[in-house]
């Protein structure tokens, strides 16, 4: 018998039965959300735990695309600045739009006014882009280099060297009106209507160099699935130890000349996206992207060749 005042014995009853679901709603929200990083081997736990990794970003995407399944997923959702992985984005969507026989045009415009001052985009410091970005902005965008060449041989050009100008007159060549912002708002809304979600996807220009610019890793792999059976895209990336900007990336390795990645790098990010034959034949989506790692550089490419190996069957 309960004294007054007290609860019934159906209501201790119903405050267990919901403390219990709780608890179980509980255990499954901590689960998931630990579940990506118990889920990697154990060698890529150990490097994002290590003192130099504690401060990073990252971001991993493996997919198997020939069973259609994803293997891992780390932290997919979070918005990171992707340095020169941007000209996936674009080059994407222009041999898409304009179709790998498109002939580049000798000019686009003689002033943009939509281009937001220098200093803006790539910050006050001049000497933060590093490897992979080869060349500059210009102020007024007048002659496109490597004019009189087919799409499909630029794209090729821009993405395996990772050219800034390049990818930047992609942007202007894909609306009537030849401007930096309606050529961005053409390539985001392209990729909106192949079903991608680019609520995340941040363009201040078109080739990476900004350091505002930002995507997430699944965003990207969405894209890699959608382009995975393009020609035209898939020869554009540079085959790791053989040519390019991963001409020494997985050298040594199982995985070298099995990998058609894109780079990109500053001295905030280190990036990989693209395909890669495993050793089991199966073909793979990679998005593995950092930002803000203490490690220095060419520790961290070889850190990253590692967990390749470990990610990749």
């Amino acid at each position: 018998m309960w004294n007054d005042g007290c609860p019934s014995y159906t209501d201790i009853c119903d405050m267990l039965r919901k403390w219990f679901i709780c608890c179980a709603l509980l255990s499954v929200m901590v689960a998931d959300g630990n579940a990506q990083l118990r889920n990697l081997p154990e060698g890529v736990e150990e490097w994002m735990s290590s003192p130099t990794m504690r401060h990073a970003t990252v971001s991993i995407e493996v997919v198997d695309l020939t069973e259609n399944r994803t293997l891992y997923a780390y932290d997919v959702e979070r918005a990171v600045q992707p340095a020169s992985l941007l000209k996936l984005v674009t080059t994407g969507a222009a041999l898409r739009l304009l179709g790998g026989d498109y002939v580049i045009p000798d000019s686009v415009c003689c002033v943009d006014s939509t281009l937001a001052p220098i200093p803006e985009l790539v910050g006050y410091n001049p000497d933060w882009m590093i490897e992979d970005v080869e060349s500059s902005y210009c102020s007024a965008l007048l002659q496109v280099p490597d004019s009189g060449m087919v799409l499909r041989e630029y794209v090729k050009n821009t993405n395996e060297k990772s050219l800034n100008i390049q990818a930047e007159a992609l942007a202007y060549l894909l609306t009537p009106e030849r401007t930096l912002a309606a050529g961005k708002d053409t390539i985001k809304n392209y990729w909106g209507q192949c079903g991608l979600d680019t609520a995340a996807l941040v363009m201040y220009d078109a080739c990476g160099l900004a350091p505002a610019d930002r995507l997430t890793a699944h965003f990207l792999t969405g894209l890699l699935r959608e382009m995975k059976d393009d020609e035209d895209f898939c020869n554009s990336l540079p085959l790791a130890s053989v040519s390019g900007t991963v001409i020494y990336f997985l050298r040594g390795t199982p995985l070298a000349g099995r990998a058609l990645l894109k780079t990109g790098t500053t001295k905030s990010v280190v990036g990989y996206a693209g395909y890669v034959q495993g050793t089991d034949n199966h073909t793979y989506s990679v998005v593995l992207i950092v930002n803000n790692s203490t490690e220095q550089l060419t520790i961290q490419r070889k850190n990253i060749e590692k967990m390749f190996n470990l990610l990749i069957p």
